[in-house]
């Protein structure tokens, strides 16, 4: 026993001073030695531990009896890697360690102790799960962009120890939030400050990750963020679009943490990186959007008036019986056909240009009389049809009338002369209990309109 005791005392003096944890225990793991660096990591006093089990520091009684049963038993082969166990401090938070240990057994009596070096890898395996995380939150189809944004900002608070987290936008100067993780949801989306006043401004000068840990006591202490904002923590990156500076991913604190690693460098670097890819991305979305409403809007509008063309007319009022006929709707629906009188006149005798101009008079009324579930497209030449859906008859023809009025008392005038403009209109009504084809009732409103050319022009005839 004598010679166990000796063999502590010399190996206390040589590990004494040695940054990993170090432990010694006996047979039945009851600790007899633990150096400095093992008392600062549990937080223990040092005689509160001395006789106790090492039960005492795992995270879990499981983890403890597994690890006796794995390399602290008498009859362990000594292991070839350090395990990565999960350790309780006296004040209930944990850290990870990476444990190399075992038995060691005196040659010249029967005495085994148990032998410890602990290792904190609590960074990096932290710095594991948050790129695991990263990786789940950039990679799902089931959040928005924004709720990936949030995510992110809480998965680097969480991860850095900072309560705030802002992506920003930054134009001309100013630095924009965009998106904002904040203890007290100070920092809504929209808030705007001067880039110099942000410690983001030297993230831009230096066009890298910057991060201070302890601004006090840094070269920024006189920084105006610092002076306003208090703020003694920080670590930042540069958000590049399409090869161009858009803004900055940054978390923050009023409270100054332990120094960044270099793997949270990396770490604020990849989210940085990839809200730059999303940001281009989204606007590459975007921008196909519009060219596909666009498109769509081409293929669907007539170039001389911009209202709807005869293809799409025709798949709306398919759309309205069809709706009428399944008592989607409980009114009528009520279609008319509109045509300028005497159009060719109006070419032969002051061009076509003003011809163009007529047509195109149409669609700046009908704009303030029809109602916005209505439809006037044009049919073909000088001919339009106007859809009323889930209309009475009465109401149809008081704004079609109402457009036939406007249109003869407008003033359009070309080359000088004030053009003469008129429309004979023929309207019909569909009723929810009867059933008619898309033909059927375009030659009904064709039969009105041109019984209104036979009253004189000028006229709403209905059938």
């Amino acid at each position: 026993m004598q010679r166990f005791e000796m063999i502590q005392t010399l190996l206390g003096q040589m590990l004494g001073q040695i940054d990993d944890i170090i432990l010694l225990a006996d047979d039945q793991r009851h600790i007899t030695y633990m150096n400095d660096s093992a008392v600062k990591a549990f937080g223990y006093p040092r005689d509160m531990l001395i006789g106790q089990q090492t039960r005492i520091l795992y995270a879990s009684n499981d983890e403890f009896e597994r690890q006796g049963t794995r390399q602290f038993r008498t009859d362990a082969l000594p292991p070839r890697e350090g395990r990565v166990i999960r350790y309780r401090r006296q004040d209930g938070s944990f850290f990870y360690g990476e444990t190399l240990g075992g038995p060691i057994k005196d040659p010249s009596s029967d005495n085994t102790f148990m032998f410890g070096l602990i290792r904190d890898v609590s960074r990096r395996v932290t710095a594991e799960h948050t790129l695991h995380r990263l990786h789940a939150i950039t990679s799902s189809r089931q959040l928005s962009f924004n709720d990936r944004i949030d995510e992110l900002l809480k998965l680097g608070c969480a991860h850095f120890g900072l309560p705030i987290g802002i992506f920003s936008r930054i134009t001309d100067g100013d630095y924009v939030v965009q998106r904002a993780c904040h203890p007290e949801d100070l920092l809504a989306p929209g808030l705007s400050f001067s880039l110099s006043d942000t410690y983001c401004d030297h993230v831009y000068k230096a066009d890298s990750v910057q991060a201070f840990h302890h601004v006090a006591s840094s070269e920024i202490r006189n920084h105006p963020c610092y002076s306003n904002f208090n703020l003694e923590a920080y670590i930042g990156a540069p958000v590049i679009v399409d090869g161009e500076r858009y803004g900055t991913f940054n978390f923050s604190s009023p409270d100054p943490v332990k120094p960044f690693t270099s793997q949270d460098i990396e770490l604020v670097r990849l989210i940085a990186l990839w809200a730059g890819h999303e940001v281009a991305r989204a606007n590459d979305i975007n921008a196909l959007k519009e060219a596909h409403q666009a498109l769509e809007k081409v293929a669907i509008t007539d170039p001389l008036t911009g209202l709807y063309n005869r293809r799409h007319a025709q798949k709306v009022l398919e759309e309205s019986i069809t709706a009428l006929s399944t008592s989607q709707v409980d009114q009528p629906l009520c279609v008319a056909l509109l045509d300028f009188d005497h159009f060719k006149k109006i070419n032969d005798n002051y061009g076509h240009d003003a011809g163009d101009l007529a047509l195109q008079q149409l669609g700046v009324l009908a704009e303030d009389i029809l109602l916005p579930g209505d439809t006037l497209a044009r049919w073909g030449g000088e001919e339009f049809l106007a859809i009323l859906p889930n209309s009475l008859l009465s109401d149809s023809a008081t704004r079609i009338n109402t457009l036939r009025q406007r249109m003869k008392e407008s003033v359009v005038e070309h080359a000088g002369q004030r053009l003469p403009l008129s429309l004979s209109i023929g309207l019909t009504c569909l009723a929810p209990s009867e059933r008619a084809t898309r033909e059927q009732l375009i030659a009904r409103a064709d039969e009105a309109m041109y019984a209104a050319k036979e009253d004189g022009r000028n006229c709403l005839r209905m059938v």
